[in-house]
């Protein structure tokens, strides 16, 4: 069967794109379940690293000699994303809604966290995605909490391309789980 020429662009390049899937756990009561069908919204990373690990020391003297233990560990942070959408800008136009939740623009309000952070449920490399599943490959998860976009660029749009327009996507977090710490996994 031929399929359009809009449905050809619409098609992913396993090549250009990481398989991941997102998933939003927004609060009850969040404006967000209304405004952004986090259903629809399918998000195609090109690019991102790991959420950063920090553990704290504490230097102690023991009897003239300076020792380092660890202290605690601070799982809080900020992760970048590089998202590729097509022509119809359902990227932007969710974490537009999502940034405008929190403060609000028109008359300068700002919103209380449960009304604008989400718990995220990434799979970076999931297998299941593919038909047939390559060998060697095994799924690997993020849980991130009080998850919220900071900064969302605007993509830059060529005419004489038809190339996908990347955003680039800076989220905050309190807290997140890796891998074997997730339940269930």
């Amino acid at each position: 069967m031929l399929k359009t020429l809009n449905q050809v662009r619409n098609l992913k390049d396993p090549l250009k794109q990481f398989v991941s899937t997102w998933q939003f756990a927004f609060p009850a009561g969040s404006p967000l379940i209304s405004m952004i069908d986090t259903q629809d919204l399918e998000l195609r990373c090109t690019t991102y690293g790991l959420p950063t690990l920090n553990g704290d020391t504490t230097e102690v003297t023991w009897g003239g000699f300076k020792r380092v233990y660890a202290g605690k560990q601070t799982r809080q942070g900020s992760w970048s994303v590089t998202f590729i959408e097509v022509w119809d800008a359902s990227v932007v136009e969710a974490f537009k809604k999502w940034v405008n939740i929190y403060h609000n623009y028109k008359n300068g309000t700002i919103s209380l966290l449960d009304a604008y952070t989400a718990t995220v449920n990434i799979s970076l490399v999931n297998p299941d995605v593919y038909d047939p599943q390559p060998e060697g490959i095994t799924r690997y998860d993020i849980r991130l909490f009080d998850v919220f976009p900071s900064e969302v660029s605007m993509p830059e749009i060529s005419a004489s391309e038809s190339s996908d327009v990347e955003i680039k996507v800076t989220f905050n977090f309190n807290y997140f789980l890796l891998g074997d710490e997730i339940e269930g996994q």
